[in-house]
């Protein structure tokens, strides 16, 4: 009796569902049947492996087949068809003649047995699985170009339903005519996601403040559970269907309004927040580290002799006096280089939490009165005049050149015809030397043209990020005096570049643009103040 092992296996989990692997299995087992003296000892399953991503030695089921073939535990090894063991045109072939070469024969269903008697049999297979592997790589290409088109289309591909989303069956049906589901937007979820964009933005959450937020509120994810983390909020941030948009790689489709949850600039801000504060190293972080550890200037706070970043700590002490004992409780930023080795650093130990901040908020306090002295309108235009002149004369002078090479060769064929009727006062030799150069230089143009035609399409983008950023700023200067000391400590990450405080309390103040340069969106010279205390 020859015994036989069966191997199943599907690439993707959709396949799961749309009953590959009983097929195989079916289709398998009557093979069996029809066989004299076969039986089937074992069954192995690999569900969502890919054979054409998955390298042999990461597939738990072909290893375990070949220790059993070690141990001489089977005779045959049947698939369905030989892809089933793989796609991989670099490692396919010499595992079925490893199973081959260690006595164990190997069949397919739909192929027959593959053999490997003759220099010419393997030639042959390993023709055949280079075929297969071509294949494979042109079915998945032409998969990608049909994913991308659906998403360029705004249609939803399947896959995990984002939170604040729904898929549900509207009535659209695919080529099969079958109903495929549609996003739309879950109303109660979407407001909850809103609020976490806010939230990082406007009040300096980082992923573990938002994590324990919704889990205090019971809020579920979509698997169903009340256990937010640190990393599912990562995750969750910065998917671009919160800007309406259906995406696969880079490729994104249009905004769809519908959909929309967050505005461009909570978006973007973000994602640069979120993935700034889940860095591991702490010097290449821009935003605040924490917004509960009592220090407005966490995280952009140095020390100017050492540069080292300052650690707000709270310091506390108790004196007796004639009606008991008082408790003072004050904060310092430290610097513990300093502390650790004095050698290294030449400044104080500690600074005045108070007295630090409270010089940095006059500065910006000064910032903000500048700013609101101009009216909004003003501020805009005068921002965007520069970008939009430059814009617009670049993409002015590439039509010119166009029309100016089209008019060139126009005129150059126009005198080909008269040369040939002999009335052109130039020889057709000549003018055949010129055409060539001429037709270059129209083709040269076209492409400039287009290149700055869509770069400046690409910048309509960045254009309107810094219009937001603009209204951002100008919000911020009307409610900073009166913020809550989280949001004042957010607004401060976002416009300081960093706070270096030297022995004696000598401040100076990298802001990351002056009220002139937030006029001028020009961020080459960095606004620089210094501050003795």
């Amino acid at each position: 009796m020859a015994r036989v092992y069966t191997l199943y296996r599907v690439s993707t989990v959709g396949q799961v569902d749309h009953d590959d692997i009983p097929m195989q299995r079916i289709a398998c087992r009557e093979f069996v049947q029809a066989q004299a003296g076969w039986e089937i000892v074992k069954e192995l399953y690999e569900k969502g492996v890919s054979g054409y991503k998955v390298k042999t030695e990461n597939r738990d089921a072909i290893m375990e087949i070949k220790a059993d073939a070690l141990a001489g535990k089977f005779d045959i090894l049947l698939v369905f068809m030989f892809d089933r063991l793989g796609r991989r045109d670099d490692e396919t072939p010499f595992v079925v003649q490893w199973f081959v070469s260690h006595g164990i024969r190997v069949w397919s269903v739909k192929e027959g047995e593959q053999r490997f008697d003759s220099h010419v049999d393997k030639l042959l297979n390993y023709i055949r699985f280079w075929q297969a592997s071509g294949e494979s790589e042109k079915t998945a290409i032409r998969v990608r170009a049909k994913q991308q088109q659906m998403v360029l289309a705004g249609e939803y591909r399947g896959g995990l339903v984002p939170f604040g989303f729904d898929a549900v069956y509207l009535g659209r049906v695919n080529k099969k005519n079958r109903p495929v589901r549609d996003l739309v937007r879950n109303e109660e979820e979407a407001a909850i996601k809103a609020e976490v964009y806010h939230k990082i933005v406007d009040e300096g959450y980082g992923g573990n403040r938002i994590a324990n937020w919704l889990n205090e509120r019971g809020v579920k994810t979509k698997r169903g559970t009340t256990l937010w983390r640190a990393t599912s909020v990562r995750a969750m941030i910065g998917n671009p269907i919160d800007r309406g948009q259906m995406h696969l790689g880079d490729t994104l489709s249009e905004p769809i309004e519908a959909l929309r949850i967050i505005d461009d600039y909570y978006f973007y801000k973000a994602v640069e927040l979120i993935r700034a504060r889940g860095a591991e190293n702490a010097h290449n972080r821009r935003g605040p580290l924490r917004t509960d550890a009592g220090g407005l200037l966490t995280g952009i706070i140095y020390c100017a002799e050492c540069g080292e970043r300052l650690c707000i700590n709270h310091c506390k002490k108790k004196q007796h006096t004639g009606n008991g004992v008082r408790e003072y409780r004050w904060n310092v930023y430290r610097c513990y280089r300093k502390v650790n080795s004095r050698r290294t650093c030449t400044g104080q130990s500690t600074y005045n939490a108070e007295k630090v901040e409270e010089a940095v908020l006059n500065v910006v306090r000064d910032f903000f009165s500048r700013v609101r002295r101009i009216p909004q309108e003003a501020q805009l235009k005068a921002a965007m005049k520069r970008e939009e002149n430059t814009q617009a004369k670049a993409l002015k002078d590439a039509e010119a050149a166009v029309e100016k090479a089209t008019k060139t060769v126009a005129a150059l064929e126009n005198e080909a015809l008269k040369a040939l009727t002999g009335e052109s006062r130039l020889d057709l030799d000549i003018i055949n030397q010129l055409m060539p150069k001429q037709q270059a230089a129209l083709k040269q143009a076209q492409e400039e043209y287009q290149r700055i035609l869509l770069a400046n399409q690409a910048e309509e983008e960045t254009l309107a990020l810094k219009r937001l950023q603009i209204r951002k700023t100008l919000e911020w200067a009307e409610m900073f005096n009166d913020a809550p000391r989280e949001t004042k400590q957010m607004i401060l990450a976002e416009l300081i570049e960093r706070v270096d405080v030297a022995r004696g309390y000598e401040i100076r103040i990298k802001m990351k643009l002056t009220a002139r340069q937030f006029l001028d969106m020009d961020k080459t010279s960095p606004y620089l103040l210094a501050y003795a205390g």
